[in-house]
This record gives C-alpha cells, sequence and structure tokens, in this order.
C-alpha cells in the first residue's frame, strides 16, 4: 500500500541533508580558520531551508546548537515549534504524527 504523503519528520531530516551537502559543496569549511564570510554563508543557508519547510509543513525548525567540527558542519538537534506554540524535539513529533502522544489522543 503506498502513501501519497511524507511526514513532516522525513522533510526535516531531507532538508538536514540538503543544508549538510550545500555546505559540504559549495564553502570551504576548516575548522577555526573559517572565515566570517563563510559561516554568514552557512547561516544564510540553515535560514532558507529552514524557511522552505516552514512554507511546506506550517512549522518552524531551527538549529541553536550548530557547530563547526573539523572540516564538517554539525547541525544538532532540531528544535521544532508547532503551530499550537509547543517546542519539540525530533523524537517527540514522530511520536505526534504516529499517534503515540499522550496529548493529542482524545478520550
Amino acid at each position: 500500500m503506498s502513501r501519497n504523503f511524507i511526514y513532516i519528520y522525513e522533510r526535516i531530516y531531507k532538508g538536514e541533508n540538503a543544508i549538510l551537502a550545500e555546505c559540504r559543496n559549495k564553502l570551504l569549511i576548516d575548522g577555526k580558520r573559517t572565515t566570517q564570510t563563510t559561516v554568514k554563508g552557512i547561516k544564510n543557508i540553515i535560514l532558507n531551508q529552514s524557511y522552505r519547510i516552514a512554507q511546506e509543513c506550517n512549522i518552524l525548525v531551527s538549529y541553536p546548537k550548530w557547530h563547526i567540527e573539523g572540516k564538517s558542519l554539525v547541525l544538532g538537534p532540531a528544535s521544532i515549534w508547532l503551530p499550537d506554540g509547543r517546542i519539540i524535539s525530533i523524537e517527540q513529533l514522530k511520536a505526534i504524527e504516529h499517534g503515540k502522544d499522550r496529548r493529542t489522543r482524545h478520550g
């Protein structure tokens, strides 16, 4: 049986992979010697991808703990702001989307 929708957490993972691929292909990341221009480029890439996710899924996603380790970018855990005002992790979002969250069940 095929489904014709994508879970929001899958879209977030897809966005994370796009951020990492774009940074790896377009920017020169070199640990402590990374330039401020490159850091601004990384911020712009993250903000652009977060904007795309917000437009598609009606949620806000941010990566408050992103950092550079050696020659790679580490995004850290995503913070997800739901339309009802809750800030949750991606694991909590998976539980909500699969119907395992106690707050979303009625009855």
